[in-house]
């Protein structure tokens, strides 16, 4: 027998301006003990891949997606294919797309919609001096559903492949970096943008590396670093293997403390290529400063009140390492539950934490806790669990 009704749950993150909803009364009981939170921040995650539609070629994207396949292909000058996404007013979006046969004089274009129809901007392929591909950067005056239109100026049989990646807010599909630590990564299919996520401090300077594993000239690795709102820091940055030069590198210092997206791609957006990637602090030690922990909770608390066993599943990450504690709050007195050390967690984990022989009545609360040496508390979060008794 589970009895989840009534739970609720609220965070309170350092600086984010969430709090709990609990009464009063279990407020002063958070007095009692320290503040904090299972800490949660944006999952990582990977760029994936998918098929075009049959025709008539209409499909919805998402950031981190790329269409490639046997039915992405546009065969004549009025063939179009359409692909929306959703958007919120402020968001900045990267759309391109590459043509892997893309030949002159033909060219392929991007055409971005607003949900009224009304065009936001376009962009072409320029085949006679050398770029085969199609890209729009743009940030989003409403909120709603867009759509990208692609074209070719030409009736040819063109392949195509298509990707879309939110610039700003940082989108869920990016994978963290760790400072000194090198991660191997691939862009593929053709036309793909690999987001890449760190943390970056103004009174530290960071150096971006990257390195093709794989592929040989024509073609080139390339990569942009975004700021927090989306505008580039860093743009174009890209090997040159014309000449040898399998490697590239880039440093800045930031004009804000932020989340900064590195985004890799192929130089032309129709290869594959393998890479490893690394972002470093070149700056003295200690001036990079380290990351503030972000805090998302996402607990899923049960209660068997036949065996009365509480069971919590939590979701876990960390960019710093740091003590995750929890208690048991019922009635005016405060158990504790656990208390571990976590070495830093990145991507977010899963872990259950199982207290049996709660005997108790009405809604008992569970508080979990995150704290570092240095910075003490950063974050907290309160669950209320209805018990099934009286």
């Amino acid at each position: 027998m589970l009895n989840q009704a009534g739970i609720s749950q609220g965070v309170d993150c350092a600086g984010n301006g969430n709090s709990a909803r609990v009464s009063w009364r279990s407020w002063w009981l958070l007095a009692t003990v320290v503040f904090a939170v299972v800490l949660v921040p944006s999952a990582a995650g990977a760029n994936t891949n998918s098929n075009c539609p049959s025709e008539p070629g209409q499909a919805t994207i998402v950031s981190g997606e790329t269409y490639f396949g046997t039915n992405c292909v546009l065969k004549t000058a009025s063939d179009l294919d359409t692909f929306t996404f959703t958007a919120a007013a402020g968001d900045t979006w990267a759309m391109v797309a590459g043509g892997t046969n893309l030949a002159f004089p033909n060219d392929i274009c991007l055409t971005l919609n607003d949900p009224k129809g009304n065009t936001v901007t376009k962009a072409c392929s320029n085949s006679r001096f050398g770029p085969l591909f199609a890209q729009i950067t743009s940030k989003l005056a409403v909120a709603g559903v867009f759509t990208i239109v692609l074209t070719e100026t030409q009736s040819a049989v063109v392949d195509y492949g298509i990707s879309l990646e939110r610039l700003s807010p940082i989108p869920g599909d990016a994978t963290v970096l760790v400072l000194g630590k090198t991660i191997s990564n691939e862009i593929t299919p053709p036309s793909a943008q690999d987001a890449f996520t760190f943390y970056g401090t103004t009174t530290g300077t960071y150096e971006i590396s990257a390195t093709m594993t794989s592929g040989a000239f024509p073609q080139n690795l390339c990569f942009n670093v975004y700021q927090p709102g989306g505008t580039a820091v860093v743009g174009g940055a890209c090997t040159n293997t014309r000449f040898g030069t399998t490697t590239v590198q880039a440093k800045f210092t930031p004009t804000t403390n932020g989340t900064y997206l590195p985004l890799v791609y192929s130089a032309d957006n129709n290869d594959t290529l393998n890479y490893d990637l690394s972002v470093s602090c070149v700056s003295a030690p200690g001036t990079c400063g380290s990351p503030p922990p972000t805090c998302t909770l996402k607990d899923a608390p049960t209660y068997n009140a036949t065996t009365a066993t509480l069971t919590m599943e939590f979701t876990v990450a960390t960019p710093v390492a740091a003590t995750w504690s929890g208690w048991l709050v019922s009635q005016g007195k405060v158990q504790s539950l656990w208390s571990q050390a976590l070495a830093i967690t990145e991507p977010p984990v899963t872990k259950t934490k199982t207290q049996t022989n709660v005997l108790k009545s009405g809604q008992v609360g569970i508080l979990s806790t995150l704290s570092t040496p240095t910075s003490g508390i950063t974050c907290s979060s309160w669950v209320l669990v209805k018990t099934g008794k009286p």
